[in-house]
């Protein structure tokens, strides 16, 4: 119970901290972030790609879908108009990844898509996947 009063204490003093960003003003920095985002929000990147790519992998093929899958990576962050490009394998599910992909614009995505690289990644994968991949565009 102590330790929650001394929570509660905290947080109170840290409500009171002012903070600036640029003309904004707020009460604390919870609240200027969420500024931050909400201004984010309103103004979209127009012509910015992203890509959330989900993939089931087969039980024990995991190692070798991460060792054909980072050629792609390699190869995919050295083209023209990626900005980022990253696999991640579930904690929870060794079998579960996704690829997080940013691009410029979606001629560079499309670019992408239809590289060497992306097709030896389909056809080296096609027997380690317990299914399609699910793309989601953003």
């Amino acid at each position: 119970m102590k330790k929650i009063g001394i929570l509660l204490i905290m947080f109170a003093m840290l409500s009171m901290v002012a903070c600036k960003e640029g003309k904004k003003e707020c009460k604390n920095e919870v609240q200027c972030t969420h500024q931050e985002a909400a201004a984010d929000a309103q103004q979209p990147k127009k012509d910015k790609k992203v890509i959330v790519a989900r993939v089931v992998v087969k039980e024990g093929q995991e190692k070798a879908f991460i060792e054909v899958a980072s050629k792609l990576v390699i190869a995919t962050r050295q083209e023209t108009g990626n900005l980022f490009y990253s696999l991640y394998q579930s904690p929870l599910n060794p079998a579960e990844f996704i690829f997080y992909e940013e691009y410029t614009d979606d001629d560079a995505f499309q670019t992408h898509a239809s590289s060497a690289h992306f097709a030896a990644f389909a056809e080296g994968t096609k027997d380690l996947t317990a299914g399609d991949l699910i793309v989601d565009e953003f």
